[in-house]
């Protein structure tokens, strides 16, 4: 999970600007707790040779790639709740918290999968370059068959909210 410096920086505390209060770390503390305690980390990756996908989905910059594993990641749908009822200051705490646990969560996963395939591509998710975001909905529903989160087909949005879909193109098996 995500280190507390990180989780810090992404709630838009810099250690050097500002003063925490006692009473300011202890939210901060029991938020960082919560957090661990609401997550519930899944995720679902499949690996499929290049000349089986189509062509929307594979990155220009993949270009020389053997194959594509493709992972959709969560931290479920209790971070959520938990962000749509609490006060604005808790509210705040545990975005910034969950934003950075899906990222370390998504970087065990990239390691992992580094180590089982060697050399790769970064890792890359829809909406970004020349991939449409729209085709979240194509990777969960149609590769990845899965139901841990839910796309709308319209817009590409994830739910829960901490969740993402990420891909990792490979050239040598």
């Amino acid at each position: 999970m995500p280190q507390k410096k990180i989780y810090l920086l992404r709630a838009g505390f810099n250690g050097s600007k500002f003063q925490i209060s006692e009473k300011l770390k202890e939210e901060i503390n029991k938020i960082y707790e919560l957090g661990l305690e609401l997550a519930q980390p899944k995720a679902v990756c499949e690996t499929y040779k290049i000349g089986s996908l189509p062509k929307e989905l594979i990155p220009k910059s993949f270009d020389g790639v053997n194959s594509i594993t493709f992972f959709v990641s969560t931290l479920g749908y209790e971070i959520d709740h938990y962000i749509s009822n609490a006060n604005t200051l808790s509210s705040m705490l545990m975005d910034a918290w969950a934003s950075e646990a899906i990222e370390a969560f998504n970087e065990s996963i990239d390691k992992r999968l580094r180590k089982d395939f060697g050399k790769g591509t970064r890792r890359f998710s829809p909406g970004y370059s020349d991939i449409d975001v729209r085709k979240n909905w194509d990777i969960v529903n149609n590769l990845l068959k899965t139901e841990i989160v839910v796309v709308n087909k319209d817009t590409g949005i994830i739910t829960p909210r901490k969740s993402t879909v990420c891909m990792i193109g490979w050239y040598d098996e």
